[in-house]
């Protein structure tokens, strides 16, 4: 059942501006900062990462012994990249799922 503007209380932590229609806007040429889609570098976590564009970037991490892959913008603060708080963690057999859909999602962006 859809929530209601007025009864959404939901505890996400992205906060109210997902609750905004999203805009379309052009894709983005800009060259990625440090790396490019089909490398990956090493973070200081010891995390291996994407970069995907300036400030979104896929990890594959463990959290009590799950595996997950984080899709996740990121942030400037004091000359650091920090994480944000918009994302999400998928596990494997979620990120499996998402590839089985691949070629569908694919045709459908060509629609547009």
């Amino acid at each position: 059942m859809p929530k209601n503007k007025k009864d959404d209380t939901s505890d996400s932590d992205s906060g109210p501006d997902d609750r905004n229609p999203v805009k379309k806007s052009k894709p983005d040429t800009k060259p990625a900062a440090k790396a490019s889609a089909t490398s990956s570098v090493t973070n200081k976590n010891g995390e291996e990462e994407w970069q995907l564009d300036r400030m979104r970037k896929v990890t594959v991490s463990e959290f009590r012994n799950k595996i997950f892959v984080n899709v996740r913008e990121y942030y400037e603060k004091d000359g650091q990249t920090l994480p944000g708080k918009k994302g999400i963690s998928l596990t494997v057999p979620q990120w499996k799922k998402l590839l089985e859909h691949q070629d569908e999602i694919n045709e459908k962006i060509k629609q547009f």
